[in-house]
């Protein structure tokens, strides 16, 4: 799973370093106003928050969502880097307890780092998906790889399709 977080990771590299910089910030109506910086943001702030977990304690709720970096391209590489290589030192054997917030209550799950990285893969797969169409509908200079955003799952199902 930490490979592949980290191919997840470096395909945002990769996009990111091919997007414009004022694209990178850039309100896309195709996105309800957001930009493609607000999602890589997103994405990365829940990485961040399974890596700085403290006391055992995942809460995705009170992540940091640092603004600069979906407005600044150079920090958001600069985080994605950081990700890659702080997921080498994690220990997913690690128990855990993710609190989450519904309606009024919290609620205390037991998890483990292994279950919440497998979380943030498919979170990440999400929001790539998203981050394409917002590419493909307004920045069509950018060569998008084939199963950029695209599950796994989906993945397999077109190769034993296909063949």
């Amino acid at each position: 799973m930490k490979n592949v977080s980290r191919n997840l990771l470096s395909e945002i590299k990769i996009l990111l370093s091919e997007l414009g910089d004022n694209d990178y910030s850039k309100n896309l109506s195709i996105l309800n106003g957001n930009s493609i910086g607000k999602h890589v943001r997103h994405i990365l702030d829940l990485f961040e928050c399974l890596l700085d977990f403290e006391n055992g304690i995942v809460n995705y709720d009170e992540r940091k969502r640092n603004i600069e970096t979906e407005v600044n391209k150079d920090i958001a590489l600069q985080k994605v880097q950081s990700i890659i290589s702080d997921l080498e030192k994690l220990d997913i054997e690690k128990k855990v307890i993710l609190i989450q917030k519904l309606n009024d209550s919290f609620c205390e799950i037991n998890s483990s780092i292994e279950r919440e990285l497998l979380y943030n893969i498919e979170h990440c797969v999400h929001h790539l998906a998203i981050i394409r169409i917002g590419i493909e509908n307004n920045f069509d200079y950018v060569k998008i790889p084939e199963n950029f955003g695209v599950a796994h799952s989906t993945i397999s199902h077109r190769e034993q399709m296909a063949g």
